[in-house]
Parts: C-alpha cells; sequence; structure tokens
C-alpha cells in the first residue's frame, strides 16, 4: 500500500534543487557577461564582439572602406549589410554560447527534465 512512497525522497530532492535555480541562473548571467564571442561580416571588414549574454560590447570597422589610407569608401548599405552581418552572427553565437552554459548547469544539477535539449535547440535556432 505504501510501497510508491518510496519516491518521496526523489521528489524532495528534486524541489530542492529547483529551489537552487534563481541562484545558479544569477550566477551563470554573470559569469556569461564575463564571456566573448566575436563575428566578423562576410568581407571581414566588420567585427561584432558581444558577451554571453548578447549585449554588444564592441563594433570595429576596418579603417580601409571608410576611405582611410586611399581604400575604396563603400556605400552606407554595403556598410549597414555588414553590420547586420556580423551582429546577426555574433548573436548566434552568445545564443549558443548561453544554451551550452545551461545545458551543463542542468547536467551539473542532475536535472534530467524531459524536453530541456529540444527547448534549448529551439531558442539558439539549431536543427537539433
Amino acid at each position: 500500500m505504501f510501497k510508491g512512497l518510496g519516491n518521496l525522497g526523489n521528489i524532495a530532492s528534486m524541489v530542492g534543487k529547483l529551489q537552487e535555480i534563481p541562484q545558479k541562473m544569477q550566477e551563470l548571467n554573470e559569469q556569461m557577461r564575463q564571456e566573448r564571442v566575436s563575428a566578423s561580416s562576410s568581407c571581414n571588414h566588420v567585427e561584432v564582439v558581444m558577451n554571453g549574454i548578447g549585449e554588444v560590447q564592441s563594433v570595429t570597422i576596418a579603417p580601409e572602406i571608410l576611405g582611410v589610407g586611399g581604400g575604396e569608401v563603400v556605400s552606407a548599405e554595403t556598410l549597414e549589410h555588414a553590420v547586420r552581418d556580423a551582429t546577426n552572427a555574433a548573436g548566434a553565437a552568445a545564443k549558443q554560447l548561453y544554451a551550452s552554459a545551461i545545458s551543463q548547469l542542468a547536467s551539473d544539477m542532475d536535472l534530467n527534465m524531459p524536453g530541456v535539449d529540444g527547448l534549448l535547440t529551439s531558442l539558439t535556432g539549431g536543427n537539433g
């Protein structure tokens, strides 16, 4: 009759772990603020650096595309496209870094929750 009560210890353990999540997430976010990812545009004239939570830390534009040193000045549209490409690529790298960190946190906390991998894949735009 009381055979099923053996799982109460597992439930109590899971509840304890779930109560740790807000603190662990705060620590993870602080760590991710210190991490850096970077990406360049396809033309390699623009580089964007972001932290692990997707905040832009710097944008570097190669001086030669602005006409410095006799380089050819590009159009505003070309420069905008390069900045957009580099920003999108850095954003994708930041999402992937963050998803990996969350996955590792869940693993470290032994939170075997069905669907977490699929959720992280959908959030990062991965293919699974």
